[in-house]
């Protein structure tokens, strides 16, 4: 029960720093948090309207673009040193 006890004031208090953060100490950074947040939310809206489908197909492009860029990047680290 102690524990518990203590895990709720911690909780309690970390939300009343934060408040204090956020409308005393820092409200310019958090306004911009915000509009940030906002902001990225509007551009990735689009993903949440995507299907399965899409989703996995996308998921194989990305997959494809990784290994192509690891591909020259691991065969650039074989190579010993003081060879180009």
């Amino acid at each position: 029960m102690e524990g518990e006890a203590l895990m709720a004031w911690t909780r309690w208090f970390d939300r009343g720093e934060e408040a204090w953060n956020r409308y005393v100490r820092y409200p310019k950074l958090y306004r911009q948090l915000d509009a940030m947040r906002a902001d990225f939310k509007s551009r990735t809206a689009w993903v949440d309207e995507l299907t399965d489908e899409e989703l996995e197909e996308m998921q194989r492009g990305l997959d494809a673009c990784i290994d192509a860029i690891q591909g020259p990047v691991s065969e650039a680290s074989e190579r010993p040193e003081g060879t180009s």
